[in-house]
């Protein structure tokens, strides 16, 4: 089988033992059993491959003498089909990290199933913190920082929604500003130049705030595309050290 042909057997079988009831549920307390139906399903799978492709791409760019280790921060659905992409496709290993939870745990253990089923080295979802990971040429960090249970006053913040409706208004910016500042810097910490970094517009001035602490730049992609399932715009950063 051609790489592509790999790389959608695996999507496929991976989708396929997924208990997208279960998933639902950990997405939307109320109604969540119907949130992944067989439309949603295949609109998640659509916008997943216009992100690989838009990231495969970019990631051609990067010299072939390089690290080819990508670092996924909360690695979830929405990231199945760019991470596997990477792997099938161009040839790249993938560290996925998340924190311990259901929607880790079912992942991984599809990504188990599947790799051995059609012998490929599919990335798993690992729970080790993020200071442990190293020697990196792309890292993914994706509606991390904005997310509402989390980063509940940064996602008011971010996408400047303080005293509206649809403000979580919980949450402490300060205490969280200061936790998602270390959490770039343990992602980013052995980023290995010229590299990589994808990540959101609303995520973006902190994460730049970060590049700039460890003396790098970067250039923004002109144009975005929307992340699976909530629909932020993505973009990726080409970071170099600065001259």
């Amino acid at each position: 089988m051609e790489p592509a042909e790999r790389f959608a057997a695996a999507l496929l079988e991976v989708e396929a033992r997924l208990d997208w009831e279960a998933l639902g549920r950990v997405y939307c307390s109320e109604g969540g059993a119907d949130f992944f139906g067989p439309e949603d399903r295949e609109a998640l799978r659509d916008a997943g491959l216009r992100v690989a492709a838009k990231l495969g791409d970019a990631l051609l760019g990067l010299p072939r003498g390089g690290s080819r280790r990508s670092l996924y921060v909360g690695a979830a659905l929405a990231e199945l089909a760019p991470m596997l992409f990477e792997v099938v496709v161009r040839g790249r290993e993938v560290v996925a990290v998340n924190l311990h939870g259901e929607e880790a745990r079912m992942l991984d253990g599809a990504l188990a199933e599947v790799g051995t089923a059609l012998d490929l080295a599919l990335p798993r979802i690992e729970t080790r913190p993020l200071a442990e990971q190293r020697d990196f040429d792309h890292v993914w960090i994706v509606s991390v920082l904005n997310d509402p249970e989390t980063f509940p006053a940064l996602h008011d913040e971010l996408y400047g929604r303080q005293g509206a409706e649809l403000a979580t208004g919980r949450g402490d910016a300060e205490r969280e500003r200061e936790a998602a500042r270390k959490l770039l810097a343990d992602a980013l910490e052995s980023l290995a130049t010229p590299a990589i970094v994808t990540t959101t517009d609303e995520e973006l001035p902190l994460v730049a705030g970060v590049l700039r602490e460890r003396g790098l730049v970067h250039r923004a992609s002109k144009t975005a595309i929307l992340s699976p399932i909530v629909g932020d715009p993505i973009r990726m950063l080409s970071v170099s050290a600065a001259t």
